[in-house]
């Protein structure tokens, strides 16, 4: 997958663990960060407490500023965050790092009608060029800056551009993209990350990924 130039990032989402580790990074790397969130002073403090070109902003609004979107919000916000933005990004890149996991009474990745979360992105986002990315990549890893950068980043999407763009972010902060197919391999990637909790809780450990041996 061949790099492209990296404009605006809007991280939407951004306050939480995913979106501030994937925020710092790129940030380290010069990338202008805008971090969305539903409650714009939440979305402004964040920014605040990171270094680097990053500003907060309404969802909405972060997503109109950015060149490319990462969706980074929790399962239960994910299909009303994405509603309200399909008008924002059309003709833009998506990528959707989202798992459909719960909690309540033991950790359960859920099933998906349209097959994958992602799938689901692609039917809501019609307009939007959409890829799956980051699932398997640790949150605690990605925000403590200070420490070496370790896992691949497995890629899945039916359009290039936007599969080469997710693999553009993904070197941009140290990691190796491997595309592993179509938005329906969608559904093992948010299957792997829902493992990777369970061996976190089991090996008490907080950052461990994936890695593709031999490639």
């Amino acid at each position: 997958m061949p790099a492209i130039p990296i404009g605006t990032v809007a991280i939407i989402g951004g306050t939480g663990r995913l979106g501030m580790g994937l925020a710092r990074r790129l940030a380290k790397a010069g990338v202008p960060i805008v971090i969305g969130s539903r409650d714009p002073a939440k979305a402004r403090a964040a920014a605040q407490s990171l270094v680097g070109n990053i500003r907060g902003a309404v969802n909405d609004d972060a997503a109109e500023a950015a060149d490319f979107i990462i969706i980074a919000v929790p399962y239960e916000a994910h299909r009303t965050t994405l509603e309200s933005l399909a008008a924002a990004v059309a003709g833009k890149v998506v990528v959707d790092t989202a798992v459909p996991v719960e909690f309540a009474g033991g950790l359960r990745v859920n099933r998906v009608q349209a097959g994958s979360l992602a799938q689901e992105t692609a039917q809501i986002l019609s307009g939007a060029k959409v890829a799956a990315a980051f699932h398997t990549v640790s949150a605690p890893m990605l925000s403590d800056v200070s420490r070496p950068i370790h896992g691949d980043v497995l890629i899945c999407g039916d359009e290039p551009a936007a599969k080469e763009a997710a693999a553009t972010l993904a070197r941009a902060i140290g990691m190796r993209p491997v595309d592993v197919g179509g938005l329906a391999e969608a559904h093992a990637l948010e299957q792997l990350a829902g493992l990777l909790l369970v061996m976190n809780r089991r090996y008490k450990r907080r950052d461990l990924g994936i890695t593709i041996a031999g490639l």
